[in-house]
């Protein structure tokens, strides 16, 4: 039987800045991080400090973790994007329920997997796509659910990184190479697809985009830059790790810290930009990921979405703007102010209203409320009830592969007929697999995939009637 005051126990595979976060923010809904498991001996001492973990619930590896036996109620898995999938699998295997960072997986392949996996453990699998729960996108889906300014027609969205963090995440830290993590639609902005997806309530039906890496490029390096900012003559460099990381007040917060987490001092930073990877010229990291991309989606329902990708920005924030067929509404995420125009059939005249809904913390506020909902689910064991389930997000990581593949085809790009990619796919996922598939009937995949195998069904047929009449 469900508690609703249960103390739960949790495992935090990844002692990173996600896991920190993750780690300050469960207590506050009666939850205990009770073992860490990272390869890095410092971090996993200093979660394990924090929240007075034994040496016997520390790991060197989420594998080991994992297949422990021990009981705990959940798992939080905040490691590095392409160990997301086998250590999501092994937690479902083991039984556990899971709250998983985006992105869920960084193969279609692999996310199907994962929708299979925990539909037959039965257990909770939960992807961090916070921006549901953000008060500033709730807002904006009840405004659109309400009916009062009539059906979507489009959707405009725009995710400003800020040209501090795109240097920080991008260029020089983990996210920086397709072939480290994923591409950066897939790493960073999944949670843009998501969004977009969730708003239009719709399977989309085409979708095309171009990008590229235009600003950060040895080609685009100052002719007398160095390789490291410490070593540099040029003092009015925008991205001069000096500036970024040195010079700050109390407190070191994120990404300061993030250089050396162990060791938050100026000289501690110092050091780590004059040794490590978040000194080196933004114009010479060998980064590759886009700066710059730009997805058209056309879903079944009529709405077309355009989003946009773009590493500038003062801050970071999304902006967002939406017609509908009776007014139209615009926001800015991390101002928490959102406009609504009603139109009223006369010619400049409108009714505004400014909604405000104000700045929660970590992701508009996203943050505390899904983990809150993730527990809520766990104690209440109704799995089916989250907003954010590996099903209600395959869309948005199938929507990314899709764009990264017309993204690479072509010089221009080229329009992707999303249900044709989803055949496909299927296709290539069912061919080895021997038994039938356990996709829920909500899936994306699902529909796509009974029609290819019905269709080859049809077509066997075909030719038995045929050879029966010779």
């Amino acid at each position: 039987m469900a508690e609703e005051n249960l103390k739960l126990n949790i495992l935090v595979l990844g002692a990173g800045d996600r896991g920190t976060l993750f780690g300050n923010l469960a207590p506050k809904f009666d939850a205990r991080i009770v073992a860490v498991a990272d390869p890095d001996d410092k971090m996993r001492e200093l979660m394990a400090e924090q929240h007075n973990i034994p040496p016997e619930m520390m790991f060197s590896s989420g594998e080991r973790a994992l297949t422990s036996k021990l009981p705990f109620d959940a798992v939080y898995i905040a490691s590095p994007d392409k160990t997301h999938y086998k250590l999501a699998k092994l937690a479902l295997d083991n039984g556990y329920n899971i709250l998983l960072e985006k992105p869920m997986a960084v193969t279609p392949r692999q996310c199907a997997s994962l929708v299979r996996a925990q539909e037959k453990s039965g257990k909770c699998l939960v992807i961090f796509h916070v921006l549901r729960h953000a008060p500033f996108f709730q807002t904006i889906k009840k405004i659109a659910e309400s009916g009062e300014l009539g059906d979507i027609v489009t959707i405009d969205l725009i995710e400003d990184i800020g040209y501090w963090h795109f240097a920080h995440s991008y260029v020089r830290g983990n996210w920086a190479r397709e072939c480290d993590s994923a591409p950066i639609i897939l790493s960073k902005s999944c949670h843009d697809l998501d969004i977009i997806s969730w708003l239009a309530d719709s399977k989309a039906k085409t979708i095309f985009s171009n990008g590229f890496l235009r600003i950060f490029k040895p080609e685009n390096a100052p002719k007398t830059s160095s390789d490291r900012c410490v070593d540099c003559p040029i003092n009015d460099c925008l991205y001069d790790a000096r500036r970024f990381y040195l010079d700050h007040k109390p407190p070191v917060h994120w990404p300061y810290r993030v250089i050396s987490p162990e060791d938050a001092s100026e000289e501690a930073r110092l050091s780590a930009i004059t040794n490590g990877p978040y000194g080196r010229c933004v114009f010479k990291c060998n980064n590759d990921v886009c700066d710059n991309q730009d997805v058209i989606i056309e879903f079944e329902n009529g709405i077309k979405a355009n989003f946009s990708l773009r590493a500038g920005g003062e801050k970071t924030t999304r902006k967002i703007f939406i017609q509908f067929e009776r007014g139209e509404l615009n926001g800015n995420l991390s101002r928490g102010k959102i406009t609504m125009i009603r139109y009223t059939g006369r010619r400049d005249e409108a009714l505004v209203e400014e909604i405000d809904t104000q700045e929660l913390g970590g992701h508009g506020g996203g943050d505390p409320l899904l983990i809150k909902s993730f527990f809520d689910d766990i104690r209440s064991q109704n799995y089916k009830s989250s907003l954010t389930s590996a099903q209600k997000s395959l869309q948005s990581h199938l929507l990314a592969f899709a764009a990264e593949k017309s993204r690479k085809t072509g010089s221009l790009g080229k329009v992707i007929d999303f249900k044709r990619y989803i055949d496909d796919i299927s296709t290539k996922i069912f061919k080895k697999r021997k038994k039938k598939s356990k996709i829920s009937k909500n899936s994306v995949l699902v529909t796509t995939t009974r029609k290819v195998k019905n269709s080859k069904y049809r077509r066997r047929k075909k030719r038995k009637r045929k050879n029966k009449k010779k």
